[in-house]
């Protein structure tokens, strides 16, 4: 069984045992927006990262099927991590007087997810979106506190999304950016401007996707755990979008991650639904207040 086959059965299993994950937070969600607080702002933002779950797998298996509900699903789960992450980011920018303390709050487990979701804006050329997830991600490597330092220190993902962002939008990023180790993605980077070298790197990155797709339990914290990132190779296709852009040469890659999660990226429309709207409205009026 192929690492991709084995994926695909463990999502299936979990989504045999979701049965009424939905309905129930959907309940607790508009309870939370019903009361419309900071404290209930934080619940809804961790009741979007499971119904973002649900609907990334459910996108997933609908692809692996054929069945034609699939991007509705994925449109879901990616709108519905990026409500999580901006309500994530503006609940620290608001509480940030309280660093230091054991109320405290902490961005660390959103860093992949904005690193993640940068590299889909930038596959399906959402450049609004982009340069907002941008902002997020770069505040939570200058931002004192936003994310746990041995954390940090060991991340090369996220700095490499900060790097192609700055090549896809042009864009200087601030002085006080540290760049740091980009690890298996300094091979791509050190080939950017040698297409007939380009083919093997990206190539790494795909087999490194497919290593880093599952949470095993070990220290380190894997990039793409978090459906549907584990099976849409978006920082791959953010890649080929930016050299595209650039109007740089982008050989053919034959892989089988690519091959699995061919055309929806071309098919994949973000539209967002009642509940993602409600999130907007409820957002606006706390935070804008």
């Amino acid at each position: 069984m192929t690492t991709i086959e084995n994926m695909v059965r463990q999502h299936q299993n979990w989504l045999d045992q979701a049965e009424g994950l939905v309905d129930r937070k959907l309940r607790y969600l508009r309870e939370d927006l019903n009361d419309g607080d900071l404290v209930s702002m934080i619940n809804i933002s961790d009741a979007l990262g499971s119904l973002a779950t649900y609907y990334g797998i459910s996108g997933m298996l609908s692809n692996h099927t054929q069945l034609t509900t699939k991007n509705d699903y994925l449109s879901h789960s990616i709108i519905y991590r990026f409500w999580a992450l901006k309500i994530r980011a503006k609940h620290f920018s608001k509480t940030y007087f309280l660093r230091g303390t054991n109320k405290a709050p902490n961005l660390t487990n959103q860093m992949s997810n904005a690193a993640c979701l940068l590299a889909c804006f930038i596959a399906i050329e959402k450049d609004d979106k982009a340069d907002f997830t941008a902002d997020i991600l770069e505040g939570m490597f200058t931002t004192d506190g936003a994310i746990n330092a041995n954390y940090l220190k060991e991340r090369r993902f996220e700095p490499f999304m900060m790097w192609l962002y700055s090549a896809y939008s042009g864009k200087t990023l601030s002085k006080n950016f540290e760049f740091r180790e980009y690890g298996v993605y300094q091979k791509l980077i050190d080939s950017w401007h040698s297409p007939e070298l380009i083919s093997d790197p990206i190539l790494e990155l795909c087999d490194y996707h497919l290593v880093n797709s599952d949470d095993t339990g070990g220290r380190r914290d894997p990039e793409f755990k978090n459906s549907p990132f584990d099976l849409l190779p978006f920082e791959i296709w953010a890649i080929f979008s930016t050299r595209k852009k650039l109007g740089m040469v982008m050989p053919e890659i034959d892989h089988p991650l690519l091959s699995f999660s061919k055309n929806i990226k071309d098919d994949l429309h973000l539209v967002p639904d009642d509940l993602a709207l409600e999130i907007e409205a409820a957002y606006n009026s706390i935070f804008n207040s």
